[in-house]
């Protein structure tokens, strides 16, 4: 029909009265995975149509590259801690050395074809 029911619940215990036709989602990161998108997605495309459901988004991709920027070793060398020369730091500069090229990290897809779902990377 032309009608559009919005649901606000937990997954893990809500009963859906019926199959849906989408499943529109905004659990997106900044990293692609860090708010667990892939495993709640995986989670609730049991309340998708079969064949036909679609999922919104569909696929996402998670890409990394080597930088160099004096605003961010500034920043991060004041911490005084190695652990923080280690780790990943989401960040929009706009002056910086691209080192490589940007490649792919991993990539989702929705709803997930393998059963049972498998979020390795």
């Amino acid at each position: 029909g032309d009608m559009v029911t919005i649901v606000h619940t937990d997954m893990r215990v809500w009963k859906a009265p019926e199959k849906a036709d989408i499943l529109v989602s905004e659990l997106l990161g900044s990293w692609g995975d860090n708010e667990l998108s892939p495993e709640c997605l995986d989670g609730a495309q049991k309340f998708l149509k079969e064949g036909t459901g679609i999922s919104i988004p569909y696929q996402y991709t998670s890409f990394v590259s080597p930088i160099s920027t004096t605003k961010l070793w500034n920043d991060v060398s004041s911490f005084q801690e190695l652990k923080s020369m280690e780790t990943i730091y989401v960040v929009k500069f706009h002056n910086f050395f691209e080192a490589a090229p940007s490649k792919p990290c991993f990539t989702f897809d929705h709803p997930n074809p393998e059963q049972p779902p498998n979020n390795s990377r």
